[in-house]
């Protein structure tokens, strides 16, 4: 359940960069800081550009913050990610093409859920707010 005010950004190849400086802005605001809201951005950056390569080239970001997290949904109307894409901690290996920003985002969220199939694609990201509570 939600209970903070939502904040809701559609996205295209040309307004990806913009979008992002607005979220960094938004998550400044929360009181996230330092590395952690590099990491944040750049999970959310790379949700948004596999979203904008793969899957039409636009999407939609939703963040809010709740219990000591910041929380991100980027959703998009694409094919789907291939679950073998999805599953697995292990990094690809160097001569692999791709697939290392699912691994990405995976390794520096809290938490990284994946929800697909051909209708599309929702990855929501939870990042710990300084001194939030830890999901583990």
């Amino acid at each position: 359940m939600i209970t903070q005010p939502v904040t809701t950004w559609e996205f295209t190849r040309a307004r990806a960069s913009a979008v992002r400086g607005a979220i960094a802005e938004q998550a400044a605001r929360h009181g996230l800081k330092g590395v952690r809201r590099s990491d944040f951005l750049l999970a959310v950056y790379e949700s948004m550009t596999n979203a904008v390569k793969h899957a039409g080239g636009r999407g939609l970001v939703r963040l809010w913050a709740d219990d000591g997290l910041l929380h991100c949904e980027i959703a998009d109307r694409g094919p789907g990610i291939p679950v073998t894409a999805i599953d697995g901690d292990l990094m690809p290996p160097g001569h692999a093409i791709g697939g290392r920003g699912l691994w990405l985002i995976r390794r520096l969220s809290e938490s990284a859920d994946f929800t697909t199939g051909p209708g599309g694609t929702t990855v929501r990201i939870a990042f710990r707010l300084d001194g939030g509570p830890s999901l583990t």
